[in-house]
């Protein structure tokens, strides 16, 4: 896992924290230049801030990840990085501000000077050191053994040649092309320049360890989603970095893990592993953050099924078999949003469509006019507001706060082999498909972006899909 940042990345890093806390204790040193420092220190209080401060600037680290600081092409740029520092900046403020209001003992917190004089010191070093000093010795670096990074391309059309290209023009970047690999081209036959295929994608592995390759960039043009998984998968058991140049992946938001290599976007793939860890933080994170949203929204809900039971007749919550983790079955909870009785033949019809679109121009989104929903019940679902009984789901732990969508068992029996792997992990009820625009996602969009998010689960990534999450649900963008 921590391979996926390479070494220049964690020296930025470090570097930062340390111009941090040199920020903090200069910011402080001004405000109480009239104490002798042997004094300041021996104070009980001032020892208990400095220790939250050096395990704060620790979360301020986790921001500027947040906010992209550790990409290559925005650290590589001025304008963009100061917005990002700045940014990080505050949203890092407001979070010790919030801890100052809770213990209301860090008085030096408190002073309105020693927050300014963080802030100007902060964004004066921290940009000073990155834009004179580190892009400058990366710059040199980059020219030698210490940064350079090995790259492997897999592919031959025009999408692989575009990357080498861009690589070639630019090597104040660390990047150099060993060559390509692909099975439609003879082994040593050149592809662009002087670079050659070197081998079969059966033979990735060999190849990575043999030139001792660092990254490996998919660039695959003309591949159905099927083999580009196949290719990603062969890739992902290698112990190279794995990203990623497809169209077949346009659908996932640019802001969101996408890192531009000498103007190329391409999609981190970290190596394939079982998160224990991640596995125990998600359970502790959906129970806790649950436990307070059943507490917040109790009047709302008790609100939702009065209307329900005013406005319809029939049951309040709507229980449904879905699928989840493993293919394993559950019941599915929901507030009511159809007339009692409705049958499931439209809905079975449509998924055939919607399933079976396979991508083309002319492709089937989520049904949009069904008649069988009641008018409060529209509303509901255009806000989402429906889905809010899943809570209880989470509680149980046959669903995740974020996760891919679970299907129903008629809508797996029509998916392909590759749409299977959305169910290796717990459903959610937010994802990535609700934050592009819901509705409007055709099917393989949908599972691409379940894709990406299986490969790239994270805390931050949760927490950011979630906040993105209610401006759509408030605003009902893209639901129906």
């Amino acid at each position: 896992m921590l391979k996926n940042y390479p070494a220049y990345k964690w020296i930025l890093a470090g570097c930062d924290y340390i111009l941090l806390l040199a920020s903090w204790a200069i910011a402080i040193l001004i405000r109480f230049y009239s104490v002798p420092l042997i004094e300041l220190l021996s104070r009980p209080l001032v020892r208990t801030q400095a220790a939250l401060i050096i395990v704060y600037s620790l979360v301020w680290i986790v921001i500027f990840q947040h906010f992209g600081l550790y990409k290559l092409d925005l650290f590589m740029s001025f304008g963009r990085q100061l917005i990002a520092i700045g940014k990080s900046l505050t949203y890092g403020l407001l979070g010790l501000i919030l801890i100052t209001f809770v213990f209301r003992r860090l008085d030096f917190v408190e002073s309105r000077l020693v927050l300014a004089l963080f802030v100007g010191v902060g964004i004066v070093l921290v940009m000073s050191f990155r834009t004179i000093v580190f892009r400058r010795v990366f710059s040199l670096a980059s020219q030698t053994k210490i940064l350079r990074r090995r790259v492997l391309i897999i592919g031959k059309d025009r999408t692989a040649k575009t990357v080498a290209a861009q690589i070639a023009y630019d090597e104040t970047h660390g990047f150099q092309v060993i060559g390509f690999v692909n099975d439609a081209t003879a082994v040593d036959e050149r592809i662009f320049g002087d670079l050659a295929n070197l081998g079969e994608l059966t033979d990735l592995a060999r190849l990575v360890n043999d030139h001792d390759i660092d990254e490996v960039i998919i660039a695959e043009s003309d591949v159905t989603h099927a083999a580009l998984l196949n290719i990603i998968d062969t890739a992902q058991a290698t112990r190279a970095n794995v990203r990623l140049v497809s169209e077949l992946y346009n659908i996932i938001p640019e802001k969101v893990l996408l890192e531009k290599y000498l103007g190329v976007p391409v999609v981190k793939l970290p190596q394939n592993y079982e998160n224990t860890i991640l596995n125990v933080y998600k359970r502790v994170f959906d129970v806790v953050l649950t436990s307070i949203g059943l507490i917040l929204l109790a009047l709302p809900m008790a609100l939702i099924a009065l209307v329900i039971k005013l406005t319809s007749k029939g049951r309040v919550l709507y229980k449904q078999t879905r699928i989840g983790k493993g293919c394993q079955p559950f019941v599915f909870y929901k507030f009511r949003t159809m007339y009692e009785d409705a049958g499931d033949e439209l809905h079975k019809d449509f998924a055939a469509k919607f399933i079976g679109g396979n991508g083309s121009h002319d492709r089937v989104k989520k049904m949009t006019d069904d008649p069988r929903i009641t008018p409060f019940g529209r509303y509901l679902r255009r806000t989402s507001l429906d889905e809010l009984p899943q809570l209880f789901n989470v509680l149980k732990g046959d669903m995740s706060l974020v996760g891919p969508r679970p299907c129903m068992p008629y809508e797996l029996e029509r998916y392909e082999e590759w749409h299977r792997r959305r169910l290796s992990v717990v459903p959610g009820c937010t994802g990535l498909w609700q934050v592009a625009g819901r509705s409007a996602v055709d099917f393989n969009d949908m599972v691409i972006l379940d894709l990406f998010y299986i490969d790239n689960m994270s805390p931050l990534f949760d927490l950011r899909i979630i906040f993105k999450t209610l401006p759509v649900m408030l605003l009902a963008k893209g639901g129906y």
